[in-house]
């Protein structure tokens, strides 16, 4: 069977952005957030693509930074929650913004949803595939230990949530960061 290599790429692209401290009342001055596409893949018996697949696999890491920059744009713009690649510590007091908290919720579930995904498939292909009769605690564990690390981790995320709400309910103001879009408009209007 002959071996493969992956051949990987991933793109970023910077979104400039600013805002009023709510806690100090300072302006920001312009930062930057960058954004990552996910990681586009090809699996090749050559160690070096050929120029064909490698502009199928340019493409494929361009078309992930296109979603993920119109991902938080709509997110941005339609709901109001600002994806934590933009950072709400303020430059001048180090305080966080009440509008970090929206990038916090947005993905309080991803991860500990994660894990129990992996705890079920665990669970199961130990169960019905362990290779000997009894097979219920071995499964039981698998499953448990990846469904402790899913509770651990909305824990965790819980208590993130509470310190930054914490931290941000003295503001006298809630303001919303200004982000340059037009700075990324080239890929959020690509067809």
């Amino acid at each position: 069977m002959p071996s493969y290599y992956k051949h990987k790429k991933k793109e970023s692209i910077d979104v400039p952005y600013s805002f009023c401290c709510e806690q100090c009342m300072q302006d920001s001055g312009m930062l930057t957030a960058t954004i990552v596409g996910s990681t586009a893949e090809i699996n090749d018996p050559y160690r070096q693509l050929n120029s064909k697949k490698q502009q199928k696999l340019d493409e494929k890491a361009h078309a992930y930074l296109v979603s993920a920059v119109r991902e938080a744009y709509n997110n941005a713009t339609d709901k109001k929650v600002y994806s934590t690649v933009f950072k709400d510590e303020c430059p001048h007091c180090h305080k966080p913004q009440s509008w970090g908290l929206t990038g916090l919720k947005d993905e309080m579930y991803l991860w500990p949803s994660a894990w129990a995904i992996v705890g079920i498939i665990l669970g199961v292909g130990y169960y019905f595939f362990g290779g000997n009769n009894n097979n219920l605690p071995g499964a039981l564990l698998a499953g448990g230990v990846c469904f402790a690390l899913a509770v651990g981790m909305y824990a965790w995320n819980m208590v993130k949530i509470a310190n930054k709400k914490k931290q941000v309910s003295s503001a006298s103001q809630q303001n919303e960061p200004d982000i340059i879009w037009d700075a990324v408009r080239h890929i959020i209007d690509e067809k």
